[in-house]
């Protein structure tokens, strides 16, 4: 991004907040639509393939580890999504800083709006 001039820098720090806000939209509408009962019916059909019986506590076993693998998958896009936050932050405070030293090397550029 150095060869950019302000404007292009601005709009890639905004679209990597577009980024991170429809990574964070995205992931909250991916658990919700599922309804809960579809869940629990393709997890029971995953035990009943592993060879678990209904009733039996290798099925409760085997229905708990599938709700712990959801979870896990959820966690883990969370995390993305705040990982994704925080580059993005971290990319518009580079650039805030950058722009800040320019300007203090030469207050007459046209982006220090002095």
């Amino acid at each position: 991004m150095s060869g950019l001039n302000p404007q292009s820098r601005r709009k890639s720090v905004k679209a990597l907040y577009f980024l991170a806000f429809a990574s964070v939209a995205v992931s909250g509408c991916a658990t919700s639509a599922e309804p809960r009962y579809g869940r629990l019916d393709k997890d029971a059909r995953t035990c009943s393939r592993f060879g678990a019986r209904y009733g039996t506590a290798a099925y409760s076993d085997c229905m708990l580890a599938q709700q712990r693998r959801r979870d896990l998958k959820q966690l883990e896009s969370l995390e993305r999504t705040r990982l994704t936050s925080q580059i993005a932050k971290d990319g518009q405070i580079m650039a805030e800083r950058a722009r800040q030293q320019r300007c203090d090397k030469n207050p007459n550029r046209r982006e220090c709006g002095r």
